[in-house]
């Protein structure tokens, strides 16, 4: 019997064995339990000729219950056949129903292939015939391209994504494809994210005209990267998945999904992205699924999503770290360096006043020479001078913020105008951001002659990857062990230390718990926070005199 381990066999001159019913209806109507303090118990029957079937009893209600042990996936478990009644439902009524479910259920050896407890959870969600037509029941490859076409929502929370996060999840959900060749990224004034359609010369395809074109030139299964520089890629974009795209949105399990995500064998970081991405779908559908939808598949509880006991993400080794004092000279040096030589120009720039404002790169790479308000120039959100403008389209929590002009950030800046002074780089001062893209040629921002607006605003013209930067300071320098990300760290680390409150450190490094009223609009606060950034500022200052500015030899 496959449910033999559930009995239990006692030796004699032993406990005495447990008592056992007969299956029959008047039995199971006559039998009067002891419960002996307990609340419920389950009595096995001696008969039945069904293979776990035990009657439950509830002290509290006198109810009795007909339920069934089970073994699935190597845990032991029950589901209720229903509640006893002799009129209504006995034994008769128990056996055709549990010969139903096994047919079901199990397999040729008996052994359970399914949770009956799980389909009669699935069958309280069943939904009447009226709601169902009013249903629009759409695949996943369908609820794919809605989302797009939507704007690409979060999930959970109103706005849009960011353009980076944008391409970030197209890649788990369209990508691997030609199709995403065909886009670009952007984000407008208040941080919204927007995709862009390009020609491909790689692929000699023309630009889509929409994303009704895109998914006609390139339908699921159609348009696949097989190999990228030789590499074999592995698996398929959901959209593109020959059995998950077809999938009813509505028939996602947190089983599928796992089933889905485990046969490409993602690292942790790569699995919430996955994650996510399912989740940002699933949740722009929720207004196709009527009034009675079904539970949610991708939360973490339905998923049982646990981080694994070390972060296999690619920098989480730095997470724990932060540069030391003598490293950080070391590094202003060198960037100092690199401006003199005009190696990356305004690349060691961007880096140079991370490490002096604690913001991150992408943060300051969106800068326009107009968000700087030097002594005298009030005409900004704050009405207080000497500060850079943060811009909430700049800033991850998407809150307008600033950056105080003390003396390391005001040498950043004299340096940056030095740049422009430069024959080579004179050019540069048509382009509005404060870190122009240096490969950028005068040519592209021509329209019929004149230098076109909307091209020299455009993220075109502006800084993205510095990376270039970053390993030349690591060569002349041969510091390892350091990332740019540490930066920020140093920075809000430097100012607890100062200020002797982390509470009074977010105010400086704009982290969310900061509060909003105290850093935006109140008076005297504004004027207190730029004290603090001097106070920290004091910390930093002495990189300026390490060596002379490159701009006095």
């Amino acid at each position: 019997m496959m449910l033999d381990k559930l009995d239990t066999k006692l030796e004699p001159g032993g406990p005495k064995k447990p008592q056992e019913l007969k299956f029959t209806d008047y039995s199971i109507d006559k039998y009067k339990p002891d419960f002996k303090g307990k609340k419920k118990i389950n009595i096995p029957f001696k008969d039945s000729g069904i293979k776990g079937l035990k009657l439950k009893c509830i002290e509290s209600t006198d109810n009795k219950f007909l339920v069934q042990q089970f073994w699935f996936n190597g845990r032991g478990d029950y589901w209720t056949v229903g509640e006893f009644n002799k009129d209504k439902f006995g034994i008769k009524e128990c056996q055709t129903k549990i010969v139903t479910i096994m047919e079901d259920h199990t397999d040729d050896n008996g052994l359970w292939i399914k949770s009956p407890k799980v389909t009669a959870q699935h069958r309280k969600q069943r939904i009447s015939k009226a709601e169902l037509e009013n249903r629009q029941m759409i695949t996943v490859g369908e609820a794919i391209e809605r989302y797009y076409k939507a704007g690409c929502p979060k999930a959970k929370r109103e706005g849009t994504l960011t353009g980076k996060s944008i391409m970030d999840i197209s890649l788990h959900l369209i990508g691997k494809n030609k199709r995403t060749k065909h886009m670009e990224h952007d984000d407008d004034q208040w941080g919204n994210g927007f995709i862009t359609f390009k020609a491909c010369k790689q692929f000699n395809t023309n630009k889509p005209e929409s994303w009704n074109d895109l998914f006609e030139k390139f339908p699921s299964g159609h348009g696949v990267i097989k190999k990228i520089n030789g590499k074999e890629v592995k698996g398929f974009s959901m959209y593109d998945h020959p059995e998950f795209s077809k999938y009813l949105i509505e028939e996602l399990t947190p089983g599928l999904i796992n089933s889905y995500i485990d046969e490409y064998s993602p690292g942790w970081a790569t699995k919430r992205r996955m994650i996510y991405s399912i989740q940002c779908i699933w949740d722009n559908s929720k207004k196709y699924m009527g009034t009675q939808r079904p539970l949610n598949p991708t939360t973490k509880e339905a998923l049982e999503v646990k981080a694994c006991g070390v972060s296999k993400g690619k920098n989480s080794k730095y997470n724990k770290k932060k540069n030391n004092k003598g490293s950080l000279e070391v590094m202003w040096l060198a960037f100092q360096q690199i401006n003199h030589e005009e190696k990356h120009p305004f690349q060691a720039e961007c880096y140079m006043l991370q490490m002096v404002s604690g913001k991150h790169h992408i943060e300051l790479s969106k800068l326009k020479k107009a968000d700087v308000y030097p002594p005298g120039k009030f005409n900004n959100p704050y009405n207080i001078d000497n500060i850079i403008v943060l811009p909430s389209g700049n800033i991850k929590g998407r809150e307008e913020g600033y950056i105080t002009i003390t003396e390391p950030v005001q040498f950043v800046l004299d340096l940056i105008d030095d740049l422009y002074k430069r024959p080579k780089l004179m050019k540069f001062k048509f382009i509005p951001w404060l870190f122009p893209a240096t490969r950028s040629s005068p040519k592209s921002w021509l329209i019929d002659g004149k230098i076109d607006q909307e091209i020299i605003s455009s993220k075109k013209t502006r800084i993205r990857d510095i990376r270039e930067c970053w390993n030349s300071m690591c060569e002349m320098t041969g510091i390892t062990g350091s990332v740019p990300r540490l930066f920020r760290k140093d920075f809000g680390s430097t100012s607890v230390k100062t200020l002797g409150s982390s509470a009074e450190a977010k105010k400086l490094t704009g982290h969310k718990k900061a509060s909003t009223l105290d850093i935006h609009y109140d008076i005297h606060d504004t004027d207190q926070i730029k004290d603090y950034a001097h106070k920290v500022a004091d910390s930093f200052t002495c990189l300026l005199y390490t060596s002379p500015s490159p701009r006095d030899s």
